[in-house]
């Protein structure tokens, strides 16, 4: 693990001095600037995140840069399914979670901030409702004992801080993950990157109680059912990829590789309204992230042009509700949304990611190469 070679105090007292706009180069161009500025509120947050741990806490978040495993160790699954490194936020103080949810608020926008938020909160909405399951069993039920068991997952203080490198330095990063979440930011001389990021949600739409009527993740599936709607026979054949979803396509865990077949229509055989409609789905993931990190990742997409960038389908395309899966790919960008299975054959279960092909955990900017272990 790399040393902080100066107090954490003053290391962040470091960072506020160095957020002064004399301190950017007067040759630099607005956009970098910019990104320059959020690159420096980011880490005075993180920095001050640190300075509230103790030693031990400290020495659990702060990670190597190449540790690969840590580094790549975030998951949709439960803990138990899929154990996580890094510090939990069941041992942290009110004082270091207020400062976490402060580092995590630096670095997304505010809707990105809020899909976050509301899904680490939302696993106290899924526990409430499987508990409500298990009560209804037999208590000889075999199953029942399983369950409780595994309940213990759904936890809105089960997710998982990691701190890669010296956040006081150029190159470092942070991953914040657990059940149906995990956001990975990486600053590297200024430049924010911010994939992978996966958001999950059961249910995606809260079906009884005080929070019925609740959606997570709505307006993902919604833009892509607008952009869908819109194609014509001819175009719809070619972004319909098959009539079912095929589960190993999704770009989850370990699944780096799933960029390199190209599924789905042009966004060149695209009309102007459906460009449109393409850029709003586009806008809505890139929109997580802070203005200034989604427009460095917009215009990587944009210079890799419109023969490049393809929307794709899987599924029914005449039930909302149903289970289908939705695909963005370009060099620059990978986009999956998928509906899975819940219970009463409903398909009230979401899971999305957005990923860089190219730059993924800013392997490139860092010259580093990240392998994913795949999960099951």
């Amino acid at each position: 693990m790399k040393v902080i070679t100066r107090p954490v105090a003053a290391a962040v007292a470091a960072a506020v001095l160095a957020v002064s706009p004399t301190s950017l180069r007067a040759h630099d161009s607005v956009d970098h600037m910019l990104e320059s500025s959020r690159a420096k509120s980011m880490q005075q947050a993180t920095l001050a995140f640190l300075a509230v741990l103790d030693d031990e806490q400290r020495k659990t978040v702060m990670v190597s840069l190449d540790d690969n495993a840590t580094r790549t160790s975030w998951s949709n699954l439960p803990n138990s399914m899929a154990p996580r490194r890094g510090l939990v936020v069941a041992n942290m103080s009110s004082e270091q979670r207020r400062a976490l949810h402060s580092m995590m608020a630096a670095a997304l926008s505010s809707q990105g901030y809020l899909k976050s938020a509301t899904i680490m909160w939302h696993e106290d909405v899924l526990r409430a409702v499987f508990d409500a399951s298990l009560a209804a069993m037999p208590d000889n039920d075999p199953r029942k004992e399983e369950g409780l068991a595994f309940a213990e997952n759904y936890d809105t203080e089960k997710f998982f801080v990691s701190v890669f490198g010296d956040p006081a330095s150029e190159d470092w990063g942070w991953l914040v993950t657990g059940h149906h979440f995990a956001a990975n930011f990486t600053v590297s001389k200024g430049r924010i990157a911010f994939t992978p990021m996966f958001l999950g949600a059961n249910p995606q739409v809260v079906q009884e109680g005080r929070y019925a009527g609740w959606q997570i993740l709505q307006h993902e599936a919604d833009r892509a059912l607008a952009l869908l709607r819109s194609l014509d026979e001819k175009q719809l054949r070619q972004a319909l990829v098959a009539a079912e979803v095929d589960g190993n396509v999704f770009a989850g865990p370990g699944k780096q590789e799933s960029h390199k077949v190209p599924f789905g229509i042009k966004a060149s055989d695209l009309d102007p309204m459906q460009r449109r409609l393409l850029d709003g789905l586009l806008n809505e993931y890139l929109g997580d992230a802070s203005d200034e990190a989604a427009a460095r990742q917009r215009s990587a997409i944009n210079a890799d042009g419109p023969d490049k960038l393809r929307f794709a389908w899987w599924g029914p395309t005449d039930e909302p509700r149903g289970r289908y899966m939705f695909r963005v790919q370009g060099p620059s960008v990978l986009i999956d949304f998928v509906r899975e299975a819940s219970p009463g054959g409903a398909f009230n279960h979401v899971h999305s990611i957005m990923r860089d092909p190219s730059n993924d955990y800013g392997a490139d900017w860092l010259q580093r190469h990240y392998k994913e272990a795949h999960q099951q």
